[in-house]
């Protein structure tokens, strides 16, 4: 495969030779200035060979790293270069003007939280995708589900530009990619292709790389596997639902209720069996007539030696059948803007701005928030998703059938610029009733915040209410606040604090919580 940059401080040493060990213990070849600059040999020219002849670049950020002049060069050349960047930040700092386009917006591995192990298997998985080896000779089948079409409307032109986009994406040669089957329902399109081929699809589902969108790809499943990814959110799924395809909608029902339905068949067998059968007088026949027996004898019996032990007892106790429990299963819908709108990055008005929605645009909707209030959308056209209201949009279908994403799955766009809150601490009121929450104030420089009237600081929190623990995302202006919370629930009151700046969101950080 071809190399990976690590762009580091010498100050972090210790720590960057045990990633670039991990890496290379994991087949990911690294590439190092110490130990990949011959003597004498010009820095300047190795150094942008190595960006330019990489196949992602690792930035490991710390206080002494982003000082370097040297590590902002690296890091502007892998990006004029359009080389996929990394970030494993060893400590919260905030970074210069210098960097700053370049890596605001990146998810970043959090090491201070994540620890060596987590951090090193979360870089491993990131860097996989950009292995360039020689593909296995052994074959398998993707299954890839796209959504929003019929299946009369995936032409032979739609087939050549979904096998194009996998040879693309997954640097494969287009001869040893097959579509072997196409079904109805949502599109579900079956794809021979080489098993590393299958591994960097999947690895890249998982990592919900948004190039999927551009072909309405929402589902992908490697034959064989168990669950689904769902690539909007990268999570697994047993199940998703196939609108009216009669083939799914009956082995949903075999599922369900084949034990059952069996359990029942053997039960009724069983008494059939074994009820008295009436004696019939016999009649005389015709002598051209062979004789016939046609009375059952008192001692015949029927025994179930197969489906009944010796030591079963089938008289006085019953066993009750098993009770199985359906794993819920949500739905993908569609819907339409009704007036235009706009689409935030998460669930309410004051989170942060991502699109505006015309009057009529179709969207997509895959989950919603906890109050069932926003949903989580993408737009025709769109490649990122985004939260819009319900009462703004035409929904197809019930809201009830969507999974609840936030929160829970649903991640908001973090943010490393600037500072995570400082000095967070609570106290009761005296009544016990309310908790007052408090933090020092950070002032952000001008241009750094989305609008003069946008909230400085997001809190998320759950808090305890007639016995019961609700949740609440919560904005706010000042530097504290005061909320009410009761004793009574079975789960502990808790909450987090983000910084809220233009680029995303800053922290979290947990509340140290007063209990009751």
């Amino acid at each position: 495969m071809g190399k990976i940059f690590i762009s580091y401080s010498r100050n972090d040493l210790e720590i960057v030779d045990k990633f670039a060990a991990a890496l290379q213990q994991a087949g990911i070849d690294t590439w190092i200035d110490r130990e990949s600059i011959k003597v004498g040999n010009s820095w300047r020219k190795e150094i942008v060979e190595a960006i330019d002849n990489c196949d992602a670049f690792v930035f490991i950020m710390s206080a002494s790293s982003i000082a370097s002049k040297n590590v902002h060069k690296e890091i502007i050349l892998s990006q004029d270069s359009s080389k996929p960047i990394y970030v494993v930040m060893l400590e919260v700092v905030r970074l210069p003007a210098e960097i700053r386009y370049q890596l605001a917006g990146l998810q970043f591995i959090n090491f201070p939280l994540l620890g060596f192990e987590k951090s090193a298997e979360q870089l491993i998985t990131a860097l996989k995708p950009h292995q360039k080896k020689t593909k296995s000779n052994e074959n398998r089948q993707a299954e890839l589900v796209i959504q929003g079409i019929d299946i009369s409307a995936f032409t032979a032109e739609k087939q050549a530009e979904l096998l194009a986009f996998i040879s693309n994406l997954t640097n494969t040669d287009s001869s040893q990619l097959k579509i072997a089957n196409v079904t109805a329902g949502s599109v579900h399109v079956f794809v021979d292709m080489p098993a590393d081929t299958a591994f960097q699809l999947k690895t890249f589902a998982l990592n919900r790389d948004s190039r999927f969108s551009k072909i309405q790809i929402t589902f992908l499943r490697i034959v064989g596997d168990l669950h689904y990814i769902n690539i909007l959110l990268g999570t697994l799924v047993k199940n998703i639902r196939q609108g009216s395809n009669i083939n799914s909608v009956f082995g949903s029902f075999l599922g369900k209720y084949m034990i059952p339905i069996i359990i029942t068949i053997i039960a009724i067998g069983f008494i059939l069996t074994n009820l008295p059968v009436p004696q019939t007088d016999s009649t005389p026949l015709p002598a051209s007539t062979l004789p016939i027996t046609d009375t059952v004898q008192p001692e015949s019996t029927f025994t179930l030696t197969v489906l009944v032990s010796a030591d079963d007892t089938l008289t006085s106790t019953s066993t009750p059948s098993p009770t199985l429990t359906a794993e819920p299963v949500y739905e993908v819908l569609n819907a339409n803007v009704s007036q235009h709108l706009s689409c935030n990055h998460g669930p309410g008005q004051y989170f942060l701005y991502r699109y505006g929605f015309i009057e009529g645009l179709k969207l997509t909707v895959y989950g919603k928030d906890i109050h069932s209030e926003w949903v989580y959308v993408q737009g025709n056209g769109y490649e990122g998703n985004c939260w819009v209201n319900l009462s703004q949009i035409t929904l197809d279908g019930n809201v009830e059938n969507l999974k609840v994403l936030y929160p829970g799955e649903f991640q908001l766009p973090l943010s490393f610029i600037w500072p995570v809150p400082q000095n967070v601490y609570t106290a009761r009121t005296a009544d016990g009733k309310r908790i007052a929450i408090y933090w020092d104030e950070y002032i952000l420089p001008d241009g750094e915040i989305e609008s003069p009237n946008s909230a400085r600081y997001l809190l998320e929190l759950w808090t305890c209410k007639n016995g019961e623990l609700t949740f609440e995302a919560k904005f706010v202006w000042d530097d504290d606040i005061v909320i009410e919370d009761e004793a009574g629930c079975s789960e502990p009151s808790h909450g987090v604090i983000y910084l809220v700046e233009k680029h995303g969101y800053a922290g979290p950080v947990e509340i140290p919580w007063t209990v009751p």
